[in-house]
């Protein structure tokens, strides 16, 4: 069976700096970017859909989602 694959959006605009998400995400697929210390996806293949970050974020800056598999679509 295939590893299922996530993909993670941050919207920067809502994102305050509380470092809530990076600080729960124990496979570090989040991290921080200096000097505002903003979320961003760091090891975006390491998430494993457990959408912590997404429900704990006070500010609904993200978004867990998986991936379409466009490899499965058959062409009509």
């Amino acid at each position: 069976m295939a590893k299922r694959a996530y993909e993670i959006s941050i919207d920067e605009t809502l994102c305050r700096s509380c470092a809530v998400c990076w600080e729960i995400c124990t496979p570090d697929v989040l991290g921080f970017q200096a000097p505002l210390n903003k979320a961003i996806v760091v090891t975006q293949t390491q998430c494993t859909g457990c959408r912590l970050c997404e429900w704990l974020c006070p500010d609904w800056a993200i978004v867990v989602h998986p991936k379409s598999d466009t490899k499965s679509k058959v062409a009509a």
